[in-house]
């Protein structure tokens, strides 16, 4: 194995989340409805002809003291806002944000640590602010909307946010809805608990492949220790896996892939994803691992993945659905016949079925597929989202349908999502996922550290989108392993050329990534076939 060292090490530093007042962490993909054309890079010969041995990080000071400072919002500069002094609040008032609305106050910090900022706000419909530190994006606190008639304030909190001593800027950003906030509570926190890297290894699927069991074996194991380094693909291509090789010398240990264009009938879209398919299977057979998101184009227009864009209450309406995933066609022809099943519910499991096809050849290869169907079902933003009962339906019909049905034993299930509501149910998922597009290099440790309290889960945490990846100096600061790391395809990773663009991702920090100890690249994964066995 190509072995990495580094210059200099840093204590990994354990960090304690405490995220209240929240229901949802709603970043989302940049997934559009048409795939960009990307051309691939010349791969270089050797696969380790550029690969390092060194990178370079800073060493961050930690010096633990109990510290609170109250800071009242009407006491910083604000903009988008209105000072008002009805109702009960603290000190001389409080602010009323519009949506786009900013506060910005400074803390001193007596000593470099990690600290808890709680913001006292209320919110009639519910809003995201959005926290930023030294004008870099950290975090996000989740206001709940009020119960009818409530007016009394709340906390919400954003915890393990590194301060150094001295000033500290710290900007109030409300990204989505309206809130009033009464005051700001910064304190000293402790240490996240290692106990959110401890997770199972078995399956969702009880009839899990040997090397689907294997998979998940090694994915738990390497939880908490180190991130996988993966990217997202254009359809089609292997263009920003092979610009992020010519960058570092390394390729990701995951290609991750898109299967919209699957229920398409498309002569063009067909011919794309079955290049996609040979890309992946290739990938697979030369030792990485692949995935696929399914953004799913709406069974009735064919044209949107838009919220509203179909009726999921009516195509979801038959009570015995876990039933109906296992019928065969001819069977299905005659619920149709009878009135029992509509033609949007066949609609629905048609699609799957092609899924299913597609799925199947990796099957066929023992290859494992990392797959994550109706990503972000909670972001609001398309039509697998409109209700979130709908969308847990939606979800175990897809799970039921593929492995019950078709008897695909080859899959890691993702669920990728923040909200309780939308959560399937640990039986339907071996992994959860998320989306960050925040412009910052931070590791986002709160989020990372919430998502199993929101979800009363214990389940691996990945990020499978990212615009930019984490500072390898930040993780081992803040002890933030997101399972893997995935940058977004297209203008996040490569120019119109295919060329490395680093407008989101500069060149010294995909090399610091790919060339640490932290970061698992191709190269460096094991034999998964046999890992069940030990082989």
């Amino acid at each position: 194995m190509f072995m990495k060292k580094i210059k200099s090490a840093v204590g990994a530093m354990m960090i304690a989340v405490i995220l209240t007042g929240c229901s949802k962490i709603a970043d989302y993909s940049g997934f559009s409805d048409t795939s960009s054309d990307y051309s691939a890079s010349e791969e270089s010969s050797s696969e380790h002809s550029q690969a390092s041995d060194t990178f370079n990080v800073s060493d961050y000071t930690v010096v633990k003291q109990k510290f609170l400072s109250k800071l009242n919002a009407e006491g910083g500069v604000y903009e988008g806002a209105t000072a008002r002094s009805d109702g009960d609040f603290d000190g001389k008032g409080f602010l009323a944000f519009k949506e786009g609305g900013r506060l910005t106050h400074i803390v001193n910090a007596n000593t470099p640590q990690f600290y808890r900022v709680i913001i006292s706000a209320r919110s009639e419909k519910g809003a995201a602010v959005k926290l930023y530190v030294k004008k870099k994006a950290e975090g996000v606190f989740y206001v709940p909307a009020a119960a009818e008639n409530d007016e009394s304030f709340g906390y919400c909190a954003v915890d393990s946010i590194y301060l150094a001593s001295g000033p500290n800027t710290l900007d109030f950003v409300v990204d989505n809805g309206t809130c009033d906030v009464d005051y700001i509570l910064v304190e000293n926190s402790d240490a996240v608990s290692g106990d959110i890297y401890r997770t199972g290894t078995s399956c969702a699927n009880p009839s899990a492949s040997l090397e689907t069991v294997g998979v998940m074996k090694y994915l738990s194991e390497i939880y908490g220790k180190n991130t996988l380094a993966a990217a997202n693909v254009s359809l089609g291509t292997n263009a920003e896996i092979d610009a992020v090789y010519k960058a570092t010398g390394r390729y990701p240990a995951i290609r991750t892939s898109e299967l919209a264009d699957a229920v398409l009938d498309s002569d063009n879209t067909a011919e794309r994803l079955e290049d996609d398919i040979l890309l992946a299977l290739d990938w697979g057979k030369n030792g990485g691992l692949v995935s696929y998101k399914w953004h799913w184009y709406s069974p009735n227009t064919r044209r949107s993945i838009d919220s509203g864009a179909f009726d999921m209450e009516e195509a979801l309406s038959p009570k015995n659905l876990d039933e109906v995933a296992l019928m065969t066609a001819d069977e299905l022809k005659l619920m149709v016949e009878n009135g029992f099943l509509s033609a949007n519910t066949i609609s629905l499991l048609n699609d799957i079925d092609k899924i299913a096809e597609i799925l199947g050849r990796f099957a066929a290869e023992k290859q494992v597929v990392l797959f994550e169907p109706i990503p972000n079902g909670d972001s609001g933003l398309y039509w697998w989202g409109d209700s979130a009962g709908c969308h847990q339906k939606l979800y175990r019909l897809i799970f039921d349908r593929l492995c019950r049905f078709h008897k695909l034993s080859n899959l890691v299930w993702i669920w990728s999502g923040s909200s309780a509501d939308y959560y399937p149910g640990a039986r339907y998922c071996d992994i959860i996922g998320q989306s960050v597009f925040e412009n910052s290099n931070s590791t986002f440790a709160a989020r990372l550290s919430s998502i199993s309290e929101i979800l009363s889960v214990n389940k691996p945490i990945c990020a499978t989108s990212r615009d930019v990846l984490p500072a390898v100096d930040l993780i081992k600061r803040d002890n933030a392993l997101w399972l893997w790391n995935a940058i977004e395809r297209g203008k996040f990773a490569v120019n119109e050329n295919g060329s490395l663009s680093t407008e989101f991702n500069s060149l010294s920090s995909l090399n610091n990534a790919y060339n640490s100890p932290l970061f698992i690249t191709r190269d460096e994964l094991p034999d998964l076939k046999n890992y069940a066995v030990g082989e």
